[in-house]
């Protein structure tokens, strides 16, 4: 039987320099060490899939060139020892940290659990438990032009039973320091499957696009990502931090030649954008090619937004109505059937509509609820989630009959060949009685691309799964 656990993990990078196009990314190259640990013979709730995992990822690693050190049920000495040999092995190259098994946060601070760690209360885990800012510090100490953490450690605690308030579930915060990417197996809130085949979704899904030539290491998370969502049914979603400053492949090929000279960027550009259902996505690419191939497809789709007028050059063309599919492959009505979703009006009557379809017994919809959000921003979303259950009869403020927890992750970069902005937001929110049972959860997580009005992007795709978060809460919570 598929085992599903609950897991929290939050992350957020928005680098400063967003809006400027940076000088051409140098490939990334040198000796390439890893550290692998898998964590799986627990007294407490053993695991089924860390060590095959581990096991997995070491022999991939080692066929792309990386000399990796391996540890399988690893005690806190054993993880001390191994991450201070890892360390001593790197030579400003590119280091690597892959870590399965069961993971923890207390007070803001990761931990990993070795597999003799006795934890019966939260005060004990910084002793027994291995911190996971000793792996970084290694790895900001090297100085490497590339670092890379992957924690598959998303699955349940079942080692602090005894809490004061300052441990949460899952893993905390890690933002991605200068030239590093640290990858996640779930997002905040997400079901992480420990797996039921040889090797766990995550992993399993990872090692596939790792192995696939000219992928730049990006693009091998993305790909993992959509593909973990799409095996998962959406139960769970992978999440990056990245703050990298050159290009890395796992495994050379073709794609990792492709430069602005051998790609046609108005079809590359259009690839990426033609089907994301948002205006920004849309204004990005006028931006880019406001006379290219896709012009007048863009300035129709991107009219729906009120900020059309300001990247719009001509009267929109008239697209076809019936489905058919457009030069790019997509139907025109799919895609303003999505736009409708994307625009402020289009919002607010799915959430009307979606009002009316509940059948919400008054004590719950008329319930209070205090909103408690770890959000990177000015309180955008927790201020549209307020709305929206305000408008849908609930009572929002400091005491409650229920408590709104969760993270946001806002995520924005650059990319390099198309020079375009690339925006990410996600958000999981898990919805408590007032005696701390959860009545309801809801994780969503949307990506668009930006020009440069990222600010604006950031703040459409806020308001939006705001309000998607709250359909989803409200529909659970009424659920009879």
């Amino acid at each position: 039987m598929r085992a599903w656990f609950l897991c929290f993990a939050f992350l957020a990078a928005l680098p400063a320099s967003i809006g400027a196009a940076p000088a051409a990314a140098a490939t990334l190259d040198g000796p390439r060490v890893a550290l692998v640990i898998g964590n799986a013979g627990y007294r407490k709730d053993p695991l089924a899939n860390p060590i095959n995992d581990a096991r997995a990822m070491s022999a991939s690693l080692r066929q792309l060139g990386f000399t990796v050190i391996a540890l399988e049920n690893a005690s806190q000495k054993q993880m001390h020892d191994g991450v201070r040999q890892f360390g001593d092995s790197l030579k400003g190259g590119v280091g690597l940290f892959y870590y399965a098994g069961h993971g923890v946060q207390v007070k803001g601070r990761n931990y990993l659990v070795p597999v003799d760690a006795d934890i019966t209360r939260e005060d004990e885990v910084p002793y027994k438990a291995f911190d996971i800012g000793q792996v970084l510090d290694k790895l900001e100490s090297a100085k490497n032009p590339l670092n890379i953490v992957i924690l598959d450690a998303c699955r349940n605690n079942p080692f602090v039973r005894e809490s004061r308030g300052g441990g949460g579930s899952g893993l905390a915060q890690m933002d991605a320091p200068t030239g590093s990417i640290i990858a996640f197996a779930t997002a905040p809130g997400a079901e992480a499957a420990d797996g039921s085949t040889a090797n766990g979704l995550y992993t399993g899904q990872l090692l596939r696009y790792m192995n696939t030539p000219g992928l730049k290491v990006e693009d091998v998370f993305k790909r993992t990502r959509v593909a973990v969502k799409q095996a998962s049914g959406g139960r769970q979603i992978p999440w990056e931090s990245t703050s990298l400053e050159g290009d890395f492949y796992f495994a050379q090929g073709s794609g990792a030649a492709a430069s602005p000279a051998t790609v046609n960027l108005d079809d590359e550009l259009w690839q990426l954008v033609g089907g994301a259902g948002h205006p920004s996505a849309y204004r990005a690419y006028l931006e880019k090619f406001p006379d290219g191939k896709y012009a007048a497809q863009a300035r129709t789709l991107a009219a729906q937004s009120p900020l059309a007028a300001s990247t719009s050059r001509a009267s929109p063309a008239q697209p076809p109505r019936d489905g058919t599919p457009a030069p790019s492959g997509f139907s025109f009505s799919a895609e303003e059937a999505k736009m409708d979703r994307a625009t402020p009006a289009g919002r607010d009557l799915a959430f009307q509509q979606a009002l009316t379809a509940l059948n919400c017994p008054p004590a719950r919809r008329n319930a209070s609820v205090r909103l408690a959000l770890d959000e990177p921003r000015d309180g955008a979303f927790a201020a549209s989630l307020g709305q929206r259950l305000q408008q849908a009869g609930m009572k929002v403020g400091v005491g409650g009959d229920y408590v709104a927890q969760g993270t946001i992750s806002v995520q924005a970069q650059h990319h390099r060949l198309l020079m375009v902005n690339e925006v990410a937001v996600s958000a999981a929110v898990v919805l408590n009685s007032a005696q701390g049972r959860q009545v309801a959860n809801s994780i969503v997580r949307a990506e668009s691309y930006a020009g440069g009005d990222v600010g604006t992007v950031v703040a459409e795709l806020l308001q939006a799964q705001a309000s998607q978060v709250a359909t989803q809460l409200l529909t659970q919570l009424c659920r009879p």
